[in-house]
């Protein structure tokens, strides 16, 4: 403004000391320049202006529904009882332990109207996807609690497991490799080194998918579904006196479990 004000005072001046015969009008075509220049800045400033006020217009709307929703999510807070939540999340676990999956999601998505920011529930409403393969929805939510928790080994485990399912393999392995990382979950380590193994074995490439399986039973020697892709991963790599040896002990040592009925099939060439 100061620039603008200077140089009109200059030109003013230049007009009073103008001589006879100079011409006047160079000077006031100059101001009309400056003129125009002032009123074209002037309409800008007023366009900003209102961007502004809209901006601002906007911004406590936006301010206002979020106030809104806290209220309504207080209320509903207020209206549920843990209780409630903790027998819905209890039943919902006990419905996943006896492999009735679709039970689950029913009590669980019942404990996520209630409760939508509840973590608990959020990882075990997506387990129970997991197990009647929606994916897509059991990743909405792992996403959601690793926002959250970006820290949590089994859901990170579980993302894993559902990017393997869906061929997304690189992620799939980054968020493995993360919790096998950490290793702050042995659990969730376990499982890591056993996803990564199946990860492999569906690439084919056996010699990997044999040494996860193999770190996965250095910390769960029990877990028969490692042991089992173990035994075919050295049956397709050719060495089938290793998987035989591996899938015999496993039917020996625990004949009814459903890995070792499948073992039992594999050694008698029904599959």
């Amino acid at each position: 403004m100061d620039t603008f004000e200077n140089l009109i005072l200059e030109l003013k001046g230049k007009l009073k000391k103008a001589k006879s015969g100079d011409k006047p009008s160079i000077y006031t075509e100059k101001v009309k320049y400056v003129y125009n220049l002032v009123k074209g800045y002037r309409k800008r400033l007023e366009s900003i202006e209102k961007k502004m006020e809209d901006y601002f217009r906007e911004k406590k709307k936006i301010d206002d529904q979020k106030g809104e929703d806290m209220l309504r999510g207080f209320v509903q807070s207020m209206s549920i009882s843990k209780t409630d939540i903790l027998t819905l999340i209890d039943r919902g676990w006990n419905f996943i332990v006896s492999g009735d999956y679709t039970k689950a999601e029913e009590v669980l998505e019942i404990a996520k109207k209630k409760a939508p920011e509840n973590v608990e529930v959020m990882k075990l409403l997506g387990w129970a996807y997991m197990y009647t393969e929606r994916f897509d929805d059991a990743l909405l939510l792992y996403q959601k609690v690793l926002s959250i928790h970006p820290n949590d080994s089994m859901s990170r485990n579980n993302l894993g497991y559902i990017c393997y399912k869906k061929r997304i393999f690189g992620e799939a392995i980054e968020h493995l490799s993360k919790v096998i990382k950490s290793g702050k979950d042995i659990s969730a380590v376990l499982y890591a080194n056993y996803y990564l193994g199946l990860i492999y074995f569906e690439r084919e490439m056996y010699g990997d998918a044999i040494d996860f399986f193999g770190k996965a039973l250095e910390i769960g020697p029990n877990l028969l579904e490692a042991k089992y892709h173990m035994a075919l991963s050295y049956y397709e790599k050719g060495n089938k006196e290793k998987a035989v040896k591996i899938s015999t002990e496993m039917v020996e040592e625990n004949p009814n479990n459903r890995w070792s009925k499948l073992a039992r099939k594999k050694l008698s060439g029904d599959e």
